[in-house]
């Protein structure tokens, strides 16, 4: 193999490389530096004796693009979609009990640059 396609095959390596690894750095760097990277804002309204309405807000404040984020409470899964760059998007959930759960885990998954896959799992949120 002569030099030339050795040096071509390498640059190609390396862009496709960078590529993938480009957009997992700068999130993880973001991430450490912007406490208030990704803001979960939660509220809930009594709507009758046996329903109440959850409402979750996303706050996305980083510059790598986020997709196919969704939510997932009690049985129950809210879709967000793509979240770009300072946008804050808002959806709700009607449960079918009288007062929300003190403590429900909740689990956020999103897709970081199309690329990386992440799910985060809290309790105590609500």
């Amino acid at each position: 193999m002569n030099t030339l396609l050795k040096l071509g095959i390498g640059l190609v390596a390396f862009l496709v490389l960078s590529g993938l690894l480009i957009p997992a750095a700068i999130f993880v760097y973001e991430l450490v530096s912007k406490p208030d990277l990704i803001d979960l804002k939660t509220s809930y309204e009594q709507i009758n004796e046996t329903s109440t309405k959850l409402v979750f807000s996303v706050t996305y404040r980083g510059t790598i693009p986020l997709s196919d984020v969704k939510i997932e409470i009690l049985n129950k899964t809210l879709y967000f979609g793509d979240l770009p760059k300072n946008t804050t998007l808002t959806r709700y959930v009607v449960l079918n009990v009288g007062a929300p759960p003190e403590h429900p885990e909740v689990s956020m998954s999103l897709k970081i640059a199309e690329i990386y896959s992440l799910e985060l799992r809290m309790r105590g949120v609500g």
